[in-house]
């Protein structure tokens, strides 16, 4: 097979198992048929397969799980960050804090009347265990979780990727911001003002809440900072 040929073979693999999620006849969590009768489906040799399915890894759309076959996953968006070389480290904390506050503030603006009580509820049940004695596993989960209930509510299939991106990093400074316990009742103190200002649905409220739990965070950061190499 000449060079352009396989390059071509390639190509319509990545772009046969891509339209096939597109379509919705992939789903995350499925597995692919097994390598010979993916390569047969496709109508492609099983070396140009393999350096497709390469390419979609390497993309974050495929996992291949040792002894239990290759699986459609989602880690497009987390794989890109971490190619760019936003890792969890000093330098991105500032940069990581100005994308969290533009993010969250556009997005407070779309959803500050829209969410009902339903929603609201389960925002207050996160904020109830920063208040409560419980294992930093749990602080950390309860806030992520907060944060990506109001990201998904827009149903913005691109804002949710952007927060999937910056999610390895907000992970990693939420275990290093919750180890000081006033710290943790400050994000108890600020989420509850974002709930109470979402219930008032008065927007100038709602940014001015999750711009002071931003401003705040932000100098928290500076402080926790030296812990990072």
């Amino acid at each position: 097979m000449s060079s352009v040929a396989r390059i071509n073979a390639t190509a319509q693999v990545v772009g046969t198992i891509k339209n096939k999620i597109r379509r919705g006849e992939l789903r995350e969590g499925d597995r692919l048929p097994k390598e010979a009768e993916l390569a047969e489906q496709i109508g492609v040799g099983r070396s140009s397969l393999r350096e497709g399915l390469k390419i979609l890894a390497a993309y974050g759309v495929i996992e291949a799980r040792q002894g239990d076959g290759t699986y459609v996953v989602d880690n497009t968006a987390q794989n890109f960050f971490e190619f760019m070389g936003f890792f969890p480290d000093k330098e991105n904390l500032s940069y990581f804090i100005e994308l969290r506050r533009v993010v969250e503030v556009g997005n407070i603006i779309s959803i500050y009347d829209k969410l009902d009580d339903t929603v609201l509820s389960l925002l207050e049940k996160t904020v109830v265990t920063l208040g409560e004695d419980r294992p930093i596993d749990d602080y950390v989960e309860a806030d992520m979780l907060f944060h990506s209930i109001l990201i998904s509510y827009t149903q913005n299939p691109m804002l949710k990727q952007i927060n999937n991106m910056i999610e390895t990093m907000r992970k990693d400074l939420l275990y290093r911001l919750f180890c000081h316990q006033e710290i943790l009742k400050d994000a108890y103190i600020a989420h509850t003002r974002i709930i109470k200002a979402l219930k008032s649905k008065k927007l100038d409220d709602c940014i001015n809440a999750v711009v002071e739990h931003i401003d705040v965070t932000q100098e928290h950061t500076v402080k926790v900072a030296k812990e990072y190499r």
